[in-house]
């Protein structure tokens, strides 16, 4: 129905729209007082109504909400044009989960999707979740190595992917061999499963008594790093996530306009599906609230200006090198956002003068929110409530949630202008744990159920929140994480290395670049090209040393042994 919308009767509900809206001048930095509550000393709960939490498996609670929109278009596949209603994605999920109940995939086993944005991917998600199965999303960029490793870690038993990532695939399952199926999206060969052979099931396998325990049983497994160390599979209940799309969708933050006979939402699917940004405030928003999802596989940005014009985007969720990309590239002209009424930022730190030059260049008009989240808490913890930007903040707590800052020192918490913490976060969102990883599970959530992101905030008189750097070692290359340790278990297997240590520095670009600090074995000739390259074959390309690579005589640690990262950067950035 969406497609049939008459341009006027768009822009005519976009005005109305914009105008609430914030003005340049009404945009502050760190000056909005909100009225937030104070239950416990120096802990923050949101200024916002809670929400009810409906007791439902996560595919239940998408597909009960698409059969309001069953004639809408959902889905647009945006390198094809190929197209699909509410009612055929929820048709085509359950198909999926049938034709995988077929393949013996059954409640508490683990599927892994190896795609890009696309269409499929969603088919696969929903349908595996539908069943009770446990989807864990891999980083299409991925070595064979690293797709090793989730899989074996995740302990999956299928995989689907596409012809084109299926040679890594193939090596991949050479060193985790207990993959039993292997599910091609685009022309299988004859030896593996076709994807769309499956999506052509009658869907009479479907399991009808599958009993979910949306508190308790895991529905997604994205990896993540966390504070610490490498990555981890982190367990999300199907309540965690049912609670997070609820609770964004509370009017005093959700910048979306609802879905009508009118009306539709389109959004532009450029953040990857196998990050949580990407899965959750991305595709799950838009499917259970009924707006229009145009993937596209990767940022091409001749690609994105022209399928931003195409289909017509009028809510577009970003990262900070995308903002840089949109104010700072000549080929990207203010009539860009001419239908777009609202920017999301998130997965880093904008900053302030990056906000300020986007709304210089594309006007005032456009609602822009801010946030702050993370894989283990489903992600979103805070956003900025709607027309009350204050540049460079996370925002407001959004419902259900608490916070407080900690004294990294003492433990305590603290309260407005007393100094950095590290942030904590509470509510029905954080995750249930690390998979098969106790220790580091104590290591992030309390007994009393905080969750420690490992970021270091501080709060201002009016109870603003900002982050100022971090306390955890996580590296963030365009919004994706990278590993220290991984980099650096890498490269001491170089014959030549001795010692080593990776931090992140400033890029305008990518937000943050891995830069290598060396200490070669003595007598070694090695250069820096020389491990650059041995690092570029073994990994992603986010996680190359685009920072560089520098040789030193020894490596700053702490009396336990610990990397002194703060020392390098604060050398770095002198």
């Amino acid at each position: 129905m969406a497609s049939r919308l008459a341009p006027v009767i768009r822009c005519l509900t976009l005005n109305q729209c914009r105008r609430s809206s914030p003005t340049l001048s009404q945009i502050k930095v760190g000056s909005k007082k909100y009225s937030t509550t104070v239950r416990e000393e120096n802990v923050l709960v949101s200024p916002f109504t809670d929400v009810e939490i409906p007791d439902l498996p996560f595919a239940n609670y998408v597909f009960d909400s698409q059969e309001k929109y069953g004639g809408h278009t959902a889905l647009v596949d945006g390198m094809t044009g190929v197209s699909y209603t509410h009612d055929e994605v929820r048709s085509l999920c359950m198909k999926l989960g049938s034709a995988l109940t077929r393949l013996d995939i059954t409640q508490g086993d683990r599927v892994a999707i190896v795609l890009p944005n696309c269409p499929e991917f969603a088919f696969t998600f929903m349908g595996g979740v539908s069943i009770g199965a446990c989807v864990t999303t891999i980083n299409c960029t991925y070595t064979a190595e690293e797709i090793a490793h989730q899989l074996a870690n995740s302990g999956a038993s299928a995989v689907v992917t596409n012809k084109v990532l299926l040679p890594k695939i193939k090596d991949a399952s050479k060193i985790y061999k207990s993959i039993r199926h292997i599910i091609v999206s685009g022309h299988a060969e004859e030896n593996l499963i076709s994807m769309e052979n499956l999506l052509k099931d009658d869907g009479k396998a479907f399991p009808q008594n599958v009993q979910i325990n949306p508190a308790k049983d895991v529905a997604v497994l994205p990896y993540s790093s966390g504070t610490t160390g490498l990555p981890k599979g982190v367990m999300l209940t199907h309540r965690n996530l049912v609670a997070n799309l609820q609770q964004v969708q509370h009017p005093g933050i959700s910048c979306a306009i609802p879905t009508s006979d009118t009306y539709q939402e389109v959004y532009l699917g450029i953040l990857p599906f196998f990050h949580i940004y990407g899965m959750i405030p991305c595709l799950a928003y838009s499917l259970c609230s009924g707006g229009r999802i145009v993937t596209l596989p990767t940022f091409d940005p001749k690609v994105f200006i022209s399928s931003m014009k195409k289909y017509k985007v009028t809510f577009l969720h970003t990262v900070p090198p995308i903002i840089n990309f949109m104010t700072h590239n000549e080929h990207v002209q203010r009539d860009l956002l001419s239908l777009t009424h609202h920017v999301t930022c998130g997965a880093a730190p904008v900053g302030a003068t990056l906000i300020f030059e986007f709304f210089k260049k594309f006007g005032d008009e456009i609602s822009f929110q801010e946030g702050f989240g993370m894989t283990e808490s489903s992600p979103v913890t805070h956003l900025t409530p709607k027309n009350n930007l204050v540049a460079g903040s996370t925002g407001l707590l959004i419902p259900n949630t608490e916070a407080k800052i900690v004294d990294i020192n003492t433990g305590q918490s603290m309260g407005p202008d007393e100094g950095e913490g590290e942030l904590c976060v509470r509510g029905p969102q954080v995750m249930k744990g690390y998979y098969r990883n106790e220790d580091a599970t104590k290591n992030t959530i309390d007994k009393d159920g905080w969750l420690h992101t490992g970021d270091i905030a501080r709060m201002d008189e009016n109870e603003n929140i900002f982050i100022v750097d971090r306390l955890k070692e996580l590296i963030k290359v365009k919004g994706l994480q990278v590993a220290p340790a991984e980099l650096e278990d890498l490269i001491r297997k170089h014959p030549d290395v001795a010692d080593v240590a990776v931090i992140g520095l400033p890029d305008v670009r990518a937000g943050e670049v891995p830069r290598a600090y060396v200490v070669p074995v003595p007598g070694s000739s090695i250069t820096d090209q020389a491990i650059a390259e041995f690092v570029e074959r073994e990994v992603a390309p986010h996680k190359k040393l685009t920072g560089g690579v520098h040789f030193t005589d020894c490596i700053p640690k702490s009396a336990t042994g610990k990397i002194l990262r703060r020392e390098l950067k604060a050398a770095a950035l002198a």
